[in-house]
Formats: C-alpha cells, sequence, structure tokens
C-alpha cells in the first residue's frame, strides 16, 4: 500500500512540473503514508522538501479557516446561514444574498477582481465589489468567488468581534495543537516557508507572504486566502472535523450533503464534495467525501464513509506559473491513493453528470433536441435526465423516442409499446416502428442518447441505438451518448460472437457478454457500419470508470432498467440464464427473482445439480427449490407454466467477480438433456440467443461445457484485442 502511494506521488511530481511536494495520508486513528519528495525551493538556491515544509495554503483557507469559523460562530447563535450579508456588512448592495449563498457560491459575485493595485484594505474591496461586482440574482447558479469568501471573513470579524487570524488562532488552531498554522508566518519560520513564484508586482520571489495579491494588499489575512500550515497540522484538522471534536456529525450532514445547489451538486457548505473529475482533482471512491483544492497547488479531501483523509501539499507555482500542471498532480497523486487503499471500489459519474458539470457545453449550440432515453436515465442524486436543472431551460426538447419497455420502463420484455402524445411526444421505436423518421430528425440540431445498458447481448437497447445511428447518419445529424458503466465491468467477455443477426437480441457480432458501455457499442456500430456515411458522433464520457467493476463498485444509483432485472446481480445471472428461454424451461419469469431460477414441473433438480462438477460454476452455488410463476402484471402476465408448481434450480452468487453465468448455463443445459432426454425440449429462439446452430448443435453432441467454452477462446481474444476500449 505505502509503495503504492509513494509511486503515485513520485509521479505526480514528476508528470506536473512540481518543485515537490509533502503528502499525508491517514486516518482518524494513525498515518498511513507521509513523506516529502523533491523541491520545496528552486530559487534563488536549491533546497528540499522536508514534511516539516510550511506552504502557502492558498484557497484551502476558505475551509479550514474561514468555513469552520463561521460553523463555529452559528453554533454559538453569532451567525445565522440564512440572514442577509448586509445584516453583518453594512453594505446594501449584499442585501439580497445571505451567508449561505456564500457559502455555497451562488450570492452572484464575480470570482475576483484584481484590487491590490488601487485598494488597501478588505472594506474597501469589498465596497467596490458592492458597485461592481454583483453579475446575477443570488441563488441561481453556481459561480467559484473569492470575492464571496472575502466577504464571509469580514462577517466572520464582525460577528466574533475580534480580527479573522486572531479568532481562527483560538478557536481552531491552538485547540488543535496546530503550531504552524498562522496568516502571516511569523519572520522566524519564513525559511521553512516554501516559496512562490517570481511577482511581477514585487518583483521578487515570494516566501513566507501569501501569494494572493488581494489578500497580500490588505495585510495578509482575508476568507479566500492568506493561511500556511503543514501537512501534519492539517492531519490533526482532519482528524478532528471527521472525529466531531469540531463540529457535531449533524453539521458534517449538513456540510457535505449532495444537491444543496442544483446546478452544481457537487458543492457544499464551503467544501467541495463528491470529488470525482479526474481532469481537474483526482477522486476518493466515495459520494461523502469532501475537500478543497488551492491555487498554489495545495489540496485535502477527506472520507467520511472510512474516516481516511489525504492531503498534498505543493508550490507548483514556483518560480514561476507558466509550467504548473496542479490538474495533472492532483489526478495522478489521488487517483493512485484511490487504487492502494480502495482497490475493489471506484466513485463512477455517468455521462449525464459530466454534462450537467460542464453546463451542456457540447450541445449548447443546438436549440432542438431529440432524446432516446427510458426511466433508468438518472444522474448520481437519482434524478431522471428530464428532471437535471438546467437541459429543459437552455434547450427545447423536440422529440422523447423509447426503447423496449417504454420511456417508463413498465412494459415486460416483447410487449409493442404505444406512442404517446404530448407537449413533447413520446414515440416508441419497439414494435411496429425501430428508428425515427428523417421528418422528425430534419427539427433537431442534436441527438441525445441515453441508456442503461446491462451488457449481454440479447439486451435489446443497443439494437435500437443502432437503428437510430443509422437513422442520424443518413439524415446527417449529430449524436451524443451520454455514457453509463456497463453493470458486468468490461474485463470478461462470455460467450460465442454471433455468426447470425439481425434480430433485437443479436444485432450484432459479438459476445454474449461483450465488455463494453453503450458509448463503446455504439463506436463499434459506426466502425464496422456507418464510417463511410461520416457519422457525427461524440461520447460523454464516465468518469472514474474502471473496466474491471462491476456496478456494485460504482457507487452509483442503481434503477431496473427493465421489469426484470431488479438487480445487478440479475444482470451477471442474465448472460447464462436467458438461453433458457429459448426451451421449453421457465427461467425465472412471474417470480421475484427472475433469471435466478430455472425450472419446470418435470425437472428432477437434485439429480441435475448433482452432475454440475464444481469448476462448471465459478462463484456460484446450487440448491433445489419449488416455486410457482404467476402472472405479474408489467413484468410477466403469461411466463411458462403459469400458476404450475416447478421443481427447480436457484444459483447463489457467492463471488460475483468470479461469476461466469454462460459457461453454467451451458452445464446446466446439458446435465437437464442428460437427465431428461425426453422432456427436455428445444424452441425456435435459442439459436437466435446464441447467434447461430453451433451451441445448439454441441450440447446436442453431449460436448462437455469446457470444450464448448475452448471454442470461443480465441475469437474472443480477437474482439478483445480490437474492440473499442475508451476506458484505460
Amino acid at each position: 500500500m505505502e509503495e503504492t502511494i509513494r509511486q503515485a506521488l513520485a509521479a505526480a511530481v514528476g508528470e506536473s512540473g512540481s518543485p515537490g511536494a509533502v503528502a499525508y495520508v491517514g486516518n482518524r486513528d494513525a498515518p498511513i503514508f507521509f513523506e516529502a519528495l523533491g523541491h520545496a525551493q528552486l530559487e534563488p538556491v536549491p533546497a528540499p522538501a522536508q514534511t516539516s515544509t510550511i506552504y502557502d495554503l492558498a484557497s484551502l483557507t476558505k475551509v479550514v479557516a474561514t468555513t469552520t469559523a463561521l460553523l463555529l460562530l452559528r453554533d454559538q447563535g453569532a451567525v445565522e446561514f440564512e440572514r442577509s450579508v448586509s445584516d453583518y456588512v453594512p453594505i446594501a448592495a449584499f442585501r439580497g444574498i445571505t451567508v449561505r449563498h456564500l457559502l455555497t457560491h451562488t450570492g452572484g459575485l464575480v470570482a475576483g477582481r484584481p484590487l491590490y493595485r488601487t485598494h488597501s484594505s478588505v472594506d474597501a474591496m469589498l465596497e467596490e465589489y458592492g458597485r461592481e461586482g454583483i453579475q446575477n440574482a443570488p441563488g441561481i447558479s453556481w459561480r467559484y468567488s473569492d470575492a464571496g469568501f472575502m466577504l464571509l471573513g469580514r462577517i466572520v470579524e464582525r460577528a466574533a468581534g475580534k480580527p479573522l487570524d486572531r479568532f481562527c488562532a483560538e478557536r481552531i488552531f491552538t485547540p488543535l495543537n496546530m503550531a504552524d498554522t498562522f496568516f502571516n508566518p511569523p519572520a522566524r519560520l519564513r525559511s521553512r516557508c516554501a516559496p512562490t513564484e517570481r511577482c511581477a508586482w514585487r518583483e521578487r520571489i515570494v516566501q513566507g507572504e501569501v501569494h494572493d495579491e488581494n489578500c497580500c494588499a490588505v495585510g495578509g489575512v482575508s476568507g479566500h486566502a492568506g493561511l500556511f500550515s503543514t501537512a501534519e497540522d492539517l492531519a490533526r484538522f482532519c482528524r478532528a472535523f471527521l472525529g466531531g471534536a469540531l463540529v457535531s456529525e449533524a453539521v458534517l450532514d449538513e456540510v457535505s450533503a449532495l444537491g444543496q445547489v442544483p446546478s452544481y451538486p457537487w458543492q457544499g457548505l464551503g467544501w467541495l464534495i463528491d470529488p470525482w473529475d479526474t481532469s481537474t482533482t483526482g477522486f476518493l471512491p466515495s459520494r461523502r467525501a469532501l475537500g478543497h483544492t488551492g491555487w498554489t497547488g495545495t489540496s485535502m479531501w477527506m472520507d467520511r464513509d472510512t474516516g481516511v483523509f489525504a492531503i498534498l501539499l505543493a508550490n507548483t507555482c514556483h518560480p514561476v506559473r507558466d509550467v504548473r500542471d496542479n490538474k495533472v498532480l492532483r489526478n495522478t497523486f489521488y487517483s493512485g491513493v484511490a487504487r492502494a487503499l480502495y482497490p475493489r471500489r471506484t466513485n463512477t459519474h455517468a455521462g449525464l453528470d459530466r454534462l450537467l458539470r460542464e453546463n451542456f457545453y457540447t450541445i449548447r449550440a443546438a436549440r432542438r433536441v431529440a432524446l432516446l432515453t427510458n426511466h433508468a436515465a438518472v444522474d448520481q442524486m437519482g434524478r431522471h435526465i428530464l428532471d437535471v436543472p438546467g437541459l429543459g431551460a437552455s434547450h427545447t426538447l423536440h422529440v422523447l423516442y423509447s426503447p423496449e419497455h417504454g420511456i417508463r420502463g413498465t412494459h415486460e420484455a416483447g410487449a409493442e409499446v404505444a406512442s404517446e402524445r404530448g407537449a413533447v411526444p413520446v414515440i416508441s421505436l419497439y414494435g411496429k416502428r425501430t428508428r425515427p423518421t428523417a421528418a422528425e430528425l430534419s427539427e433537431i440540431g442534436y441527438f441525445l442518447i441515453d441508456l442503461q445498458d446491462i451488457g449481454s447481448r440479447y439486451y435489446t437497447y443497443m439494437a435500437t441505438m443502432r437503428e437510430c445511428l443509422s437513422a442520424c447518419a443518413q439524415a446527417k445529424k449529430p449524436v451524443l451518448i451520454l455514457d453509463r458503466p456497463n453493470p458486468l465491468g468490461g474485463a470478461v467477455l462470455e460467450g460465442p460472437i454471433a455468426e447470425r443477426t439481425g434480430s433485437p437480441v443479436c444485432c450484432a457480432p459479438i459476445p454474449v457478454r461483450h465488455g463494453m458501455t453503450m458509448g463503446e457499442l455504439a463506436v463499434f456500430f459506426l466502425r464496422e457500419e456507418f464510417s463511410k456515411q461520416k457519422l457525427n458522433l461524440s461520447v460523454q464520457l464516465l468518469d472514474s470508470w474502471r473496466r474491471d467493476a462491476l456496478f456494485d463498485e460504482c457507487a452509483y444509483p442503481w434503477v431496473a432498467p427493465s421489469p426484470n432485472i431488479p438487480t445487478p446481480l440479475t444482470a451477471l445471472v442474465y448472460v447464462g440464464t436467458c438461453l433458457f428461454e429459448g426451451t421449453n424451461l421457465n427461467e425465472g419469469r412471474g417470480t421475484e427473482t427472475p433469471f435466478h431460477v430455472v425450472g419446470a414441473p418435470w425437472l428432477d433438480a437434485e439429480a441435475v445439480i448433482g452432475r454440475i462438477l464444481p469448476e462448471e460454476m465459478p462463484g456460484c452455488s446450487l440448491s433445489a427449490c419449488r416455486y410457482t410463476p404467476r402472472a405479474i402484471p408489467g413484468k410477466a402476465s403469461s411466463p411458462r407454466y403459469r400458476d404450475e408448481e416447478c421443481r427447480g434450480i436457484r444459483i447463489h452468487v457467492n463471488k460475483p467477480r468470479d461469476v461466469r453465468a454462460f459457461a453454467l448455463a451451458l452445464a446446466l443445459l446439458r446435465a437437464i438433456r442428460k437427465q431428461h432426454p425426453r422432456q427436455f425440449e428445444w424452441g425456435a429462439f435459442f439459436d437466435v440467443l446464441a447467434g447461430g446452430e453451433k451451441v445448439r448443435a454441441w450440447l446436442e453432441r453431449d460436448m462437455p461445457a469446457a470444450d464448448i467454452l475452448a471454442q470461443f477462446a480465441s475469437p474472443l481474444d480477437a474482439f478483445a484485442a480490437s474492440r473499442p476500449r475508451r476506458y484505460e
């Protein structure tokens, strides 16, 4: 673990061009990793980074000092977050802005302005922001604002009756024994401070003096910048913050609650939450992680789920800012920490989340859009795409298209879905009609697709997407796929590559478990079928998804994409047990556990199970059961053996990562045929599901499952090497 983090730190420093860095990874009880690497100083004389090096925290000031101070003052009744800012700082222009608005960067203020050449006090700068710095009404949109936190720092001083630095020292730093944390480091400690850039305004390398010019101009103390500290002191802060020594658990819940700003749900009270944008910050795999970054190269994150925290202090702006790359620094380090501490978890965000985070940049020019989607298209907070703020406000939704099961996912498999009239028409692409018309497409600027697939070739959503891609290629309309995780991951392939295609359940020459996301499938279709038509295809990629991650490891809300796939584990076994739809056995439809059981009134379950070798059911175990399929509206109106007691075999998933459901299905089919040669029957649908007649023919020759699987090995290897891979 330590070596993995050490390598991540080395890669982060090397790839970002930072002089060096100090990293501290720990939990509520003890350090996990604490080391310095590289240089703290390059000019005028090189000096190594030390674990005791003091760094200019820049915007970490906002959360370590200002936000914490406000939370403490609220606890003692000196500040109310819903009150007008002008009640504390008597500037009329701020009357409509509340303290909470400023803490969530929704006050409508500018990010900041270079006032340091003309103003020398906080109050003078705030008066200027009151005259010229309000860009929109408060509470409407998120805009990160130094000006807002400069104002919050002044509110702390007014409410506390003392300067910000003194209040923070008395109430935060001294009680926590943060002896190396302060505004305006004393002269005796300046040699321990990592210098920042060669400042044109001050005409020298800045060391032991705040880098931020506005903060410097007002004396080095402000709510937005000015704090200096060490990694060890910040570790003390993290432990106290997570452990309840500073604020209560209820306050932590409030601070780190997702969705406080609907248009930017990752903003908490002061703190950023749910870090995931790997292009900017790196990530920790938890929805309850909170943290912040600083312009000079500093950052810290705390995971409330595990108590783990990570601190990275650097001076990437030294000696000049031109070579700095904080994005690479943070992404490389924190991603390495995540790999070391959370090898089986990630914090995946879908294409819809990224579209929201980027303020719909990709489709901004398109005023009218079409959307292929259904009920499972939700963001990380569980909000449906039609309810996500911003889409309806910035674009006209011209038409909605729905796949099998309908826009609400309430129609059972194979049921024809009628189109619906309304303010926005909903057109079904499952049944007699399978693709948009040229007339419909002529009136749109962009075609959006947001569907949760389950990773199996049998699933019809990819076929509907393929038809839409074909129609858009012919109409020369751009397409944007909002990608989602493959619930089965992308590391494992199973089953034969289809030789007979053309059915909605077998629309492409791909394996049964194909290992691709919908975005990758779209790229596959583009490459194989639409390249000559020059389809304009874009994919809004997932963030922080690993190819080997199953859905339960992605920290993403699961919405059943169809009535009989209630859980991600169902999708895992569906890869195999869906084959039983092509036989005269019931595959669990009409029960509460579809695809987890197979059975028939005539099945000798115990005898069949006895024929299955342990190596033929990886990751699973089998047990005999009895069940009676019932009509379930919207799921199975007429399941096979309806109202008849079935003797069945139940599949128990013990180790999801080891499950190979197609291999298990082959073993079960072979054993059932041998046990019941007279009762067992093939259906015409079996060859369609299997992608050809070979699987059935091999089973009819009593070929063992292992030998059948061996037939697939070489083609699967070739497919694995050639398929689109957007997530490596």
